[in-house]
């Protein structure tokens, strides 16, 4: 899923907006924002939440029903990658985030084993799912970050250009950009700039202007901004002049917020995108029956040799990707792509259900 226009990130959700999921979307709107981006994960914990109170879910709901994207963001350190990954997975899934953000920073240095751990963990679980990195303006400046084994796995870079102590932002996020994109495994670049201040130094109405305006002369198709309680309640006017800083996107048309994770076509698309063939047969009743293109696969079994073998024919390197689903009733609507090197695999679907098995499927593939 691109993106596309200006964003800005939360932090503590409680303090951005008291917290209500309206208020939040309101200023989203009001400010033209096409992304927000929420803090779901520190380390091995969940964050976002208050004993078993979720702060986190009825945002991002409510930004998504507005036609708002959510990424979630969590800041790492590399000291127990499998116990990062493994909540990272869990809150997307619980919250159906459109994309995910790893927060790498200096607790990340000189551990490459650990961030190829890490990412490996998480696109194995995440096969589908947007991933960016956020980390240092300056690549050059930090050689020790697993900046190959990070960006490897990653389909967007999200580097964190902030100017404090200075104003000079044209020539930050130009050479930035630059460096940028010299590493291995460079991706596409969506910076973030300074909406917060730091003892003697705000940023300014100008510098934010000149980050947006210098973003649009190197082609960029989005930026951020970091943070979002921060800049309204103590840089107001740099709120006010992002708001109006006009940069308009169009919603892709594939956008949809992602279902609730337990239910049967959130398990549907995590067994399919995750090509998971032990997944996929607990989906199907003994007596179930899929036509796929005029063949009839009769029980579970023979369904799930149907998978293995449509599996093998599409590119490993494959991206998957889901643009409907549609429930009604005990059907469900369904299509989706996979998109590999110099092919794109496009199915059409509808099944049947009973409870949370597939009694009937019929599937075109083009």
């Amino acid at each position: 899923m691109s993106l596309q226009g200006k964003g800005f990130y939360t932090y503590i959700l409680p303090e951005t907006e008291g917290g209500d999921p309206a208020k939040i979307v309101s200023e989203a709107q009001k400010a033209g924002l096409s992304h927000v981006l929420v803090k779901i994960a520190d380390g091995t914990r969940p964050f976002g939440l208050t004993g078993s109170n979720d702060h986190t879910l009825p945002v991002v709901r409510a930004l998504q029903e507005a036609g708002i994207q959510v990424w979630g963001w969590h800041y790492v350190y590399g000291s127990d990658p499998q116990g990062e990954a493994a909540i990272a997975v869990k809150r997307v899934r619980e919250l159906g985030v459109d994309g995910y953000i790893v927060d790498a920073e200096a607790e990340y240095k000189n551990k490459r084993q650990a961030a190829k751990t890490y990412m490996a963990a998480l696109r194995r679980d995440l096969p589908a799912l947007p991933i960016a990195l956020s980390s240092f303006r300056f690549p050059n400046y930090h050689p020790e970050l697993p900046w190959a084994e990070f960006l490897e796995k990653c389909d967007i870079h999200m580097p964190q250009v902030y100017w404090e102590q200075a104003h000079n932002v044209d020539w930050q996020l130009r050479e930035s950009k630059k460096q940028c994109d010299a590493l291995p495994n460079a991706r596409p670049y969506i910076p973030t700039g300074a909406a917060y201040g730091t003892p003697g130094w705000d940023p300014t109405v100008d510098d934010v202007r000149t980050f947006m305006d210098t973003a649009k002369d190197l082609g960029l198709e989005a930026v951020n901004f970091f943070q979002w309680d921060y800049c309204r309640k103590n840089l107001p006017a740099l709120w006010t002049a992002i708001a109006e800083y006009d940069w308009p996107f169009t919603p892709p048309d594939e956008y949809i917020p992602l279902p609730p994770s337990d239910s049967f076509t959130s398990l549907y698309i995590t067994a399919v995108s995750g090509r998971d063939l032990a997944a996929v047969r607990k989906l199907y009743l003994s007596a179930s029956v899929q036509v796929r293109d005029g063949k009839s696969l009769e029980g579970a079994a023979a369904i799930r040799q149907g998978y293995r073998d449509f599996f093998a024919a599409i590119s490993a390197d494959a991206a998957f990707g889901f643009t409907r689903f549609e429930p009604d009733g005990e059907a469900l609507a369904v299509e989706w792509n996979a998109v590999g090197p110099g092919k794109t695999v496009r199915v059409k679907e509808t099944l049947e259900l009973k409870g949370k098995r597939v009694l009937k499927q019929e599937t075109t593939v083009s």
